[in-house]
């Protein structure tokens, strides 16, 4: 039991999650969905800084991360330790998968939140008026 314990959970602002991810080389994401339908918004966020990620597996996980592609997928602790032994052995490479992965994602970046608003959900909302 703990008595005397306190928890305290520190907020940075948004700009320093993202300049911590953007410094980083590796993420990993521990979230695991329990409706199996949800993805992990952390994931959204490193990627939207070009980070790839390790990511435990869950039921429609492959929708945000392509496994070889932009990160890696794991079922268990054993998994991640063998990718994570993998992908820094090759570090100092710069042709390693670590970079694979990161020009992937740089590729992918695809249209902004703003301008897929836009151009798919504005027009139905307007021809409702």
């Amino acid at each position: 039991m703990l008595f005397s314990a306190a928890v305290c959970t520190p907020v940075k602002p948004l700009i320093a999650n993202f300049r911590c991810a953007g410094s980083a080389d590796l993420g990993v994401c521990l979230h695991k969905s329990s409706s199996g339908l949800d993805l992990p918004m952390k994931v959204v966020d490193m990627f939207g800084c070009c980070l790839p990620v390790c990511a435990i597996q869950f039921d429609c996980l492959q929708e945000l991360v392509k496994h070889e592609e932009n990160g890696l997928i794991f079922r268990d602790s054993a998994e991640l330790a063998e990718q994570l032994k993998s992908l820094l052995s090759e570090f100092t490479s710069s042709d390693g998968r670590l970079g694979t992965f990161r020009s992937n994602l740089r590729a992918s970046r695809g249209q902004r939140w703003d301008d897929n608003w836009d151009q798919n959900v504005l027009p139905l909302l307007a021809a409702h008026r």
